[in-house]
């Protein structure tokens, strides 16, 4: 079997193993990623936080993206009801970015992706993680690209597989106390009914129920995301289209605005998204972003803390 040294493998090729591998990479550490889909590839988490910016200024992504022209994030909204909640970013007690982006993540990994390849960084997609073999001086990686298994020897691992999990998988690291009794469903429209000015590009969160949350996500290409999160014995009763419908029409705020719109693609769903491991480090590896753990980031932290965690475990590493 064909075997293959690197200083560093991280598995996963979204924001937070993007973020690792190009600190790495900037510090000449030879990094390899692998990435079990093919992108672009459609995925949520939709919608960034400021302090994610100065993880992509750091390592270099800050223009690339600029160019793209993602719709500009400068704060959120909350809604109850006929109470409404604002929060402007600039509005802070620190330095830092006062604004960021709401992202079609597709396109917007795919940009962060490419722009290492063009760094001739190594990304193996379509690639699965098999098996890992923990040595006194390295990592034995067994990975299946196509119908080809080969190994990659590694001196250290970053776990950047998000719901993947998997190193919390092969080393049954999952903690099965954390609670997972919420789920969301969701989809994306052509937003033929949004408004101008700022209402038809503000990020909103709209409390339809005590424990059920609506999000609506404009994004700069005229398409917007939407989705509900409650308690899974609500989101999975009957139909998903039928309760996707059913759930819009108790947003007061919302339900003329989206009640016409075609989903783009049928409903989807991810049940009991909640978890969290039972360690972050072990030898020679470490987990990141949601890979590690995801409870509910109601104002949009999820990549944030992604990001984050990825560039200190890239730093730890390093060093």
């Amino acid at each position: 079997m064909k075997e293959e040294k690197v200083d560093v493998l991280v598995i996963g090729a979204g924001p937070a193993g993007a973020v690792a591998a190009a600190y790495l990479h900037m510090h000449n550490v030879a990094v390899k990623i692998v990435e079990k889909s093919v992108f672009p590839r459609f995925v949520i988490g939709e919608s960034l936080l400021p302090k994610s910016m100065e993880h992509f200024e750091e390592v270099g992504f800050i223009d690339v993206l600029s160019r793209a022209g993602f719709e500009i994030k400068s704060g959120a909204r909350f809604i109850k009801g006929d109470r409404y909640c604002n929060f402007d970013f600039s509005e802070k007690y620190s330095e830092g970015w006062d604004w960021t982006w709401q992202v079609p993540r597709a396109r917007f990994d795919s940009i962060l992706t490419d722009e290492l390849i063009k760094r001739d960084l190594d990304i193996a997609f379509d690639s699965e993680v098999l098996n890992i073999n923990q040595q006194d001086d390295g990592v034995l990686v067994e990975i299946q690209t196509n119908d080809h298994k080969s190994i990659i020897n590694a001196k250290f691992v970053i776990d950047a597989s998000g719901y993947g999990q998997v190193l919390p998988r092969l080393f049954n690291l999952i903690d099965d106390s954390c609670p997972a009794n919420f789920s969301s469903i969701f989809t994306h429209v052509e937003d033929k009914n949004r408004p101008t000015g700022r209402e038809g590009t503000l990020i909103t969160f709209d409390v339809i129920r005590d424990d059920t949350w609506f999000w609506v996500i404009p994004f700069s290409n005229g398409v917007t995301s939407l989705g509900f999160v409650g308690p899974t014995e609500l989101i999975n009763e009957g139909n998903a289209t039928q309760k996707f419908n059913s759930l819009l029409d108790l947003s007061d705020h919302y339900k003329d605005r989206f009640s016409d719109c075609v989903p783009l693609f049928d409903i989807r769903a991810i049940n009991g998204y909640s978890h969290r491991v039972k360690s972050l480090v072990g030898n020679r590896y470490v987990i990141v972003g949601n890979s590690a753990a995801f409870l509910d980031s109601v104002f949009s932290s999820g990549v944030m803390f992604a990001t984050e965690s990825a560039l200190l475990a890239a730093k730890l590493t390093f060093r």
